[in-house]
């Protein structure tokens, strides 16, 4: 009986440790949107309230985040020089736990999480379509210990998110 509460509590914690989800527009406006051939462009900005969030998130970098964003869309085949739209990305909300609190306390310590916006624009600058994408990181132990690892898993997940929003619109996917 012991083993048995043992993996559930494992499996709890493998479940409940990575999470990430695109929240779309209502069914309309996502109906309405034009189909995304291709982005011309990418950016990737931080909120005003992600920019204050810095100051104790200081292992976040979003350079980073912009290159493995842009390494994301072109292994997709979402950039090219004849796209018809561009993407800017708006962090809102970042959370990077200290080493010490991800090791010792795992999931209790809360979770490292990115969040923003995705905002595609057409040649005007105009909005089109845009979707909000949540990305959130919370094991603990070795596995929640390594700085690195946690915040490339979560730009890696939140590059990702995008990229199969923008193709799922591109139509290269299925709803």
């Amino acid at each position: 009986m012991k083993i048995r509460a043992l993996l559930a509590i494992i499996a709890f914690t493998i479940i409940t440790g990575c999470s990430s989800h695109v929240t779309r527009p209502d069914v309309t406006a996502d109906a309405a949107t034009p189909p995304i051939k291709a982005l011309h462009s990418y950016a990737v900005e931080m909120s005003p309230d992600a920019k204050q969030q810095l100051a104790d998130n200081v292992k976040f970098d979003v350079d980073e985040l912009t290159r493995v964003f842009g390494r994301t869309l072109e292994g997709k085949g979402l950039i090219s020089t004849s796209g018809d739209y561009s993407v800017k990305i708006v962090v809102n909300d970042i959370r990077v736990r200290s080493t010490f609190n991800a090791i010792m306390w795992g999931f209790m310590a809360g979770n490292d999480h990115l969040n923003g916006d995705a905002i595609v624009l057409d040649s005007a600058d105009v909005p089109i379509y845009t979707f909000e994408v949540n990305a959130a990181y919370a094991l603990g132990g070795i596995g929640g210990g390594q700085d690195s690892s946690r915040l490339n898993w979560l730009y890696e997940e939140f590059s990702e998110q995008v990229a199969d929003e923008l193709d799922r619109k591109r139509g290269t996917q299925g709803d």
